[in-house]
């Protein structure tokens, strides 16, 4: 067999598995993790910028990315996207929501690392929604994150897993051996609030999200937090999920002392929605 030949038959078997795959993709699940935190980021851009525009928004880290879009359903937050971006700044949240075609009707700003300045991979995020690659996967949905079947079948067998976590005691945090130690930005209130601006003027309501953080968390809920300070200095009204948490007295589990297990994500998207709701 010719070396023609066998490059025609190569082409011909790819391009007849990536017609079934696409077939496929219509009854498959649709991942919400993914296997690293770039394809998990990229996820997350994809979805909110070249889906059909969402309503609501999370924007924040890796923490607020355990709120997932599905968690919602059947809450007045049904249609949600989720900007909680692992690595990454709230910042870089805020200018993703400036790039959106539609506003959302509000967004969530969460509070953590909201004092931090943006790092590498916030522009490496920002790079991404710049470059060809976000076009091309505007018209050709193979080439979107969601479409790897690494990535299908990671999501899939996460959203398998049930049970597990561990509660954690507030006040225990630790630093860990070779944890790089950032600066907070002293300038993170007007750069924060000039974004906000742009975001309200275009009709978006903005909140301040505060989420329990595990072992950052305070012994005292209601201890004055940075959480706090923010809302007033920006002058944004604080859903607080973790005093609400405490005050109701509701067991919040985590994964690795930081992040919350599915199942207590879950509760606090619930939260999030009936708070919304009351104001």
């Amino acid at each position: 067999m010719s070396s023609a030949t066998q490059t025609r038959r190569i082409l011909l078997l790819t391009a007849v598995l990536c017609v079934i795959w696409i077939g496929l993709g219509s009854w498959l699940p649709r991942p919400e993790l993914a296997e690293t935190n770039y394809v998990a980021n990229r996820l997350r851009i994809e979805r909110f910028l070249l889906d059909s525009a969402p309503s609501n928004v999370v924007v924040g880290t890796s923490l607020s990315g355990r709120l997932q879009p599905s968690f919602f359903s059947g809450t007045t937050l049904a249609s949600m996207a989720n900007l909680g971006l692992d690595g990454a700044n709230p910042d870089t949240g805020l200018t993703l929501v400036l790039k959106q075609a539609r506003p959302p009707e509000r967004v969530f700003l969460e509070v953590h690392r909201l004092i931090m300045p943006p790092g590498a991979n916030d522009t490496q995020l920002l790079n991404l929604t710049q470059g060809p690659g976000l076009e091309l996967s505007r018209w050709a949905a193979l080439t979107r994150a969601m479409s790897r079947p690494s990535t299908v079948l990671y999501g899939w067998l996460k959203g398998q897993q049930s049970g597990g976590g561990s509660t954690v005691t507030p006040g225990s945090q630790i630093t860990r051996p070779g944890t790089v130690t950032v600066e907070p930005d002293p300038k993170w209130a007007p750069r924060i609030r000039e974004k906000v601006r742009q975001v309200e003027a275009r009709g978006t309501k903005v909140y301040l999200l505060r989420l329990p953080v595990g072992r950052e968390n305070p012994v005292d809920a209601q201890a004055k937090s940075f959480a706090d300070e923010a809302s007033m200095e920006l002058g944004l009204p604080l859903v607080d999920l973790y005093r609400l948490s405490q005050a109701e007295g509701v067991e919040i589990r985590y994964t690795d002392g930081l992040h919350l297990t599915p199942q207590s994500a879950v509760w606090l998207a619930g939260r999030l929605a009936q708070a919304v709701s009351s104001k």
